[in-house]
C-alpha cells in the first residue's frame, strides 16, 4: 500500500531545496557524474526529459530519520508543508543513499550532515490543504502542526490519499506474487476487489497494473492497440473476475490485459466485442444502434496482441458468455 510522507518545508534550508531541486528539477547530466550506469539507465526510463525532481533527508540526530526513510517505496506520496498548509505533493519514483550527490545538490547543514537519504519524485502537484483539513482527515487534534520528517502508517495514509485523490496510477507500491496470492485467497469470496476496499484488498489492482505497465507512463490498449497514458488504461480481466476459479485468479500473467477507457473496456465487458482467433470481432448476438455500430466498426478486425495459447481459454469463455 502507498504511504504518505510528511515533509515540512518552512525553514530556510527546506525552502531553498524545494526551489533548487523540485521547482527546478535536477538535470540528468548532474546525476550522471555520481550514479552508476545501471542506476542511471533506470532513472532515464522514468524521466525521458532528463529532469528529475529530487529530495533528500539528513540522518538526523541519532539517525532518527534513517528508519523512516527505509520505509519509503515507489508510489508513496510526499506532502510538502509550510505556513499552516500542505502546498505541494510528489510521488516517489525511486530512492538511493548518496552522500556525495547530496553534498553537491544541497551542501551541509549546521551540524555537518547532508541530505544523503535521497529520493526522486514525479507528478508534482500544487495544493492548498490547510492543516486542519489534514488533521481531521487522519484523526489528529485540530491544532496539530506538521513538524519533522515522518511516514504515516498505512491506515492514516490511505485516508489522506483517498480524500485528496493523491494516488498515482503510474508509480505503484511493490506487491510480491506471494502477497498477491494471499490476497486472492483471503478475498476470493468477494465479487470484486478495487482500490477503495479497506484492508489488504487494496493490493490486487496495484499488483496487476504493475504487471501490465511496470511503472511506464504510456501503454497500449489490448483491444484497439492505440497508445494512451496508463491512467487511461485499466487492468481488465478477460474472464470476469467473479467467475474465475482460484487457479484462474492466480494466473495473473494471462487473465488480465490493458484496455482503454475510450470504449474498449466497456464494449468488451458488456460483450459487444469479442476476440476470436486473435481478431477483434463484433458479437452478432448483440443489438447495435447506428452510433454503437460505428464505434465497433472502428476496431473490428484488429489484431489482439494478447491472444496466445495461454490466454485463448479466457477469450473463448468470454465468447460464450
Amino acid at each position: 500500500m502507498s504511504k504518505v510522507i510528511l515533509q515540512p518545508s518552512g525553514n530556510k534550508d527546506a525552502r531553498e531545496h524545494y526551489e533548487d531541486t523540485i521547482q527546478n528539477p535536477v538535470p540528468i547530466e548532474v546525476l550522471s557524474k555520481y550514479l552508476p550506469e545501471e542506476t542511471l539507465d533506470q532513472v532515464k526510463t522514468f524521466y525521458p526529459d532528463g529532469l528529475i525532481p529530487t529530495w533528500g533527508v539528513t540522518p538526523g540526530k541519532n539517525n532518527v530519520n534513517v528508519s523512516k526513510w527505509e520505509k519509503i517505496q515507489t508510489g508513496d506520496v510526499t506532502l510538502f508543508s509550510a505556513n499552516g498548509q500542505i502546498f505541494a505533493s510528489g510521488v516517489v519514483v525511486m530512492k538511493l543513499r548518496h552522500k556525495e550527490l547530496a553534498a553537491k545538490l544541497w551542501g551541509y547543514d549546521g551540524t555537518g550532515q547532508t541530505w544523503e537519504y535521497v529520493y526522486f519524485l514525479d507528478e508534482i502537484k500544487q495544493h492548498n490543504i490547510p492543516y486542519i483539513d489534514f488533521n481531521r482527515t487522519v484523526g489528529y487534534a485540530d491544532n496539530y502542526i506538521i513538524q519533522g520528517f515522518n511516514v504515516l502508517r498505512e491506515e492514516l495514509s490511505e485516508r489522506m490519499l483517498l480524500s485528496f485523490n493523491l494516488k498515482s496510477e503510474i508509480y505503484l507500491p511493490d506487491v510480491s506474487p506471494e502477497e498477491y496470492e494471499e490476497e486472492v485467497l483471503l478475498f476470493e469470496d468477494h465479487e470484486s476487489l478495487d482500490t477503495h476496499r479497506t484492508g489488504k484488498g487494496r493490493k490486487e489492482q496495484p499488483f496487476l497494473r504493475k504487471q501490465l505497465f511496470k511503472n511506464k507512463k504510456v501503454g497500449s490498449c489490448g483491444i484497439c492497440g492505440n497508445q494512451y497514458p496508463v491512467d487511461l488504461l485499466v487492468a481488465a480481466h478477460i474472464k470476469k473476475r467473479s467467475r474465475c476459479s482460484r487457479e484462474e485468479r492466480l494466473d495473473y500473467k494471462n487473465i488480465v490485459i490493458p484496455m482503454c477507457k475510450f470504449g474498449c473496456d466497456d464494449l468488451f465487458e458488456k460483450g459487444y466485442i469479442i476476440v476470436v482467433n486473435g481478431k477483434v470481432l463484433r458479437n452478432t448476438k448483440k443489438s447495435y444502434t447506428p452510433h454503437l455500430l460505428e464505434k465497433v466498426i472502428q476496431i473490428e478486425s484488429r489484431e489482439c496482441q494478447h491472444w496466445n495459447d495461454n490466454t485463448r481459454k479466457y477469450f473463448e469463455w468470454h465468447q460464450q458468455e
